[in-house]
Parts: structure tokens; C-alpha cells; sequence
């Protein structure tokens, strides 16, 4: 192998970090938005520039070396100052011009995406939004490893959001969850959380942050929720309570991606919330692109009005 180390290429780095910090190469994978073998090629190609293995299989998958484990101690700030560096550069440009990346939820792109377009195309037409779909718990990870300029993501007062070196965190709305059941349920229109014990749910998977957060509710309400299905969707989970297969928690912005009556609310006497919050990186001057979106995504997401269905 060539002893003389070339440029490293920075995919290889965010592959690595990535392998580093999801333990599989599939986990890595999906966490970039990649196949495995991209990835595979990707930490081929650093291996190349460094000049030394930073993987080695073992069992049916790899571990990093002793360099690699000391050259992904090092990948953060590499990458951070790569991101730092181009953003100074942008930062230079007067105006607010270009394009941010933002990554959300799938609550959010079905609910809001449409009119933060319509909002920032409004107020800086110069401003082109990407919008990125991410599950809830990667959305900070996102924002520090750079993937997005801007995320979206949900904070649970029994889960909450993680909070990483090199994030900064914006509360921007708390939403109440009501109890959502078939028409036919007979539920009523105003009840206590401990009042659904004895009904099937439809939850969300465990490991998930609102799977932990929907359990706790059910929990310190006095009871163990009884799943009938798991289900990480929002649409699908409305689906299926809608057929009358399960109960699920829900706040207004969920609810309003099934509209029609064919879904039942139930207020609940038990305060229930979450709040939608805004990551944003720290480690790198502000683009006044990014600056704008920020300020749209507050007004829009603060004011967004989603109308109650009724029961």
C-alpha cells in the first residue's frame, strides 16, 4: 500500500463516521441515504488516501481498525471544518440566495412543506428549499454531520430529542395530543387517557422516541397499553384506526393529514404534549439563506393553523 497519504475524500470520511457511529455497515448506509455498496466504496477510496485498513470483517459485517477508530475520532471536526470553511464562503455572498437543505419528518412534509415553499417564495424568491424526509430521531444527527442546513424535529417531554454537541435547538410550537378512534368506537367526546386501558392500540415501534413517549403517557396514566399493531407511519396508523383496528394518540397536525370523518377525536383531560422544534448547526457561520428559512419556518410553523375535526 502506497505509505505516502493523498487528499482524503470527504465521503470517506462521512462514511466512516457514519460506520462509527451506527456500528453496521447497512446502519450506516441508511443513516447517509446510500446503498451499502456506495459505502463499502466510499471507505475503499479513504483507505486508499490513508494508506492503512480502517476495516476489517468480522462475523458477517466489519469493525474499524485501531486507525480506523483513530482517524473517526477525528472525522467530526474534519468535517465540521469543511462545513465551516464552505459556509464562510456562502456566508460572503450579500443577500439571501441559494439553496438550504431542510430535513423533516413526514408529519411535516405532508403538512407544512407546501407552505414554507409558498412563504419563502414569497419573502425571498432568491431562495431555493430542499426538503429532505427523516425519521424524528435522526433529524439532529442530520444536522450535525451537515447532511441538512436545518431540521425540523419533535421533542418529547418523557423522550426527549437528543441533544448533540454542535446543535441548537428552538422550541417553535407545542401541540396537545387528543385520542383518535373509529366513529363506531363510542368513545366520548371528552375522557381520561386511563378510560382507553382496556382497547387495542395502534403504537408506534419502542426504540423510537414517540413510541417511548406514547407508552409513558399510557403508563403514568395507570396502564399498559395493548398493541394490535406497530406501526411508525402517521398515515397508515390513522389507515388502521380508521378501519377500527386500535386507538392511537394524536395532535391536530397529524390528524390533518386523514381529513374527513372517518376518524373520531376524544379530548383528553390528561395533559399530553410534544413540541415542534427547530436544529440548527453551531459550529459554522449563518448563510443568509439559511437565516431566512429559519425565520419563515418560525412564522409558518408558529401560526399554522390546522382545524379540529369534529368527533
Amino acid at each position: 500500500m502506497d505509505p505516502t497519504p493523498r487528499d482524503l475524500p470527504w465521503s470517506g470520511l462521512r462514511a466512516l463516521a457514519a460506520l462509527a457511529e451506527h456500528g453496521t455497515m447497512t446502519a450506516a448506509a441508511t443513516a447517509l441515504g446510500y446503498t451499502t455498496g456506495a459505502v463499502s466504496q466510499q471507505l475503499a477510496a479513504l483507505t486508499r488516501a490513508v494508506g492503512a485498513e480502517l476495516v476489517r470483517p468480522h462475523g458477517r459485517g466489519v469493525v474499524l481498525t485501531e486507525a480506523g477508530l483513530a482517524l473517526a475520532g477525528r472525522a467530526d471536526s474534519l468535517l465540521a471544518a469543511q462545513r465551516e470553511a464552505v459556509d464562510a464562503a456562502r456566508a460572503a455572498t450579500r443577500g439571501a440566495a441559494g439553496t438550504v437543505r431542510l430535513g423533516a419528518f413526514a408529519t411535516v412534509a405532508a403538512g407544512l412543506l407546501p407552505r414554507l415553499v409558498a412563504g419563502l417564495a414569497a419573502a425571498h424568491p432568491g431562495v431555493v428549499l430542499a426538503g429532505y424526509e427523516l425519521t424524528v430521531d435522526d433529524v439532529a444527527a442530520a444536522v450535525r454531520r451537515g447532511d441538512v442546513d436545518l431540521g425540523l424535529g419533535l421533542d418529547y417531554p418523557g423522550a426527549p430529542i437528543p441533544r448533540i454537541p454542535g446543535t441548537a435547538l428552538r422550541r417553535l410550537r407545542t401541540e396537545r395530543f387528543a385520542l383518535l378512534s373509529a366513529p363506531s368506537s363510542g368513545l366520548p367526546a371528552t375522557m381520561r387517557l386511563a378510560e382507553a386501558a382496556d382497547v387495542p392500540w395502534i403504537l408506534p415501534p419502542m426504540p423510537t422516541h414517540y413510541g417511548a413517549a406514547v407508552r409513558g403517557a399510557c403508563r403514568t396514566a395507570g396502564f399498559e397499553p395493548r398493541a394490535a399493531h406497530e406501526v411508525n407511519d402517521t398515515s397508515t396508523t390513522l389507515a388502521l384506526v380508521a378501519q377500527g383496528l386500535g386507538v392511537a394518540l394524536a395532535t391536530p397536525l397529524m390528524r390533518g393529514i386523514r381529513p374527513g370523518k372517518d376518524l373520531r377525536t376524544s379530548a383528553l383531560r390528561d395533559v399530553v404534549e410534544r413540541d415542534i422544534v427547530l436544529l440548527e448547526p453551531t459550529t459554522a457561520p449563518r448563510r443568509p439563506a439559511v437565516a431566512a428559512v429559519a425565520e419563515v419556518i418560525e412564522q409558518v410553523v408558529s401560526t399554522a393553523h390546522v382545524p379540529r375535526k369534529a368527533p
